[in-house]
């Protein structure tokens, strides 16, 4: 691990994408900005350790416990339209 000591406003970079930045320090807790390409995910190590246990659960699951799926609703027909000498002329076809 390598431990590095920064002040507000230094920053770190990692590799040729990533930039840390720190952005305050109060007390105990360091504030961090972090650059990275839109592709890179960043979590907080809480999260991302919650992430992975779901994960992992749902892949031990057994997959006859789990709810049935609901079939795909179906589109309601659309409604009925007044033939064309009924609807004002704005809405009649350009045929009639």
């Amino acid at each position: 691990m390598l431990i590095l000591t920064r002040r507000p406003g230094e920053r770190v970079v990692i590799g040729d994408e990533i930039l840390v930045t720190v952005m305050g320090v109060s007390g105990h807790t360091v504030r961090l900005g972090i650059a990275a390409p839109e592709g890179v995910p960043i979590y907080r190590e809480e999260i991302w350790l919650a992430v992975k246990e779901e994960n992992r659960a749902a892949a031990a699951a057994d997959a006859d416990a789990l709810p049935p799926v609901p079939p795909p609703a179906q589109a309601a027909p659309p409604p009925p339209q007044a033939p064309a000498q009924d609807r004002p002329e704005a809405e009649r076809p350009a045929d009639s």
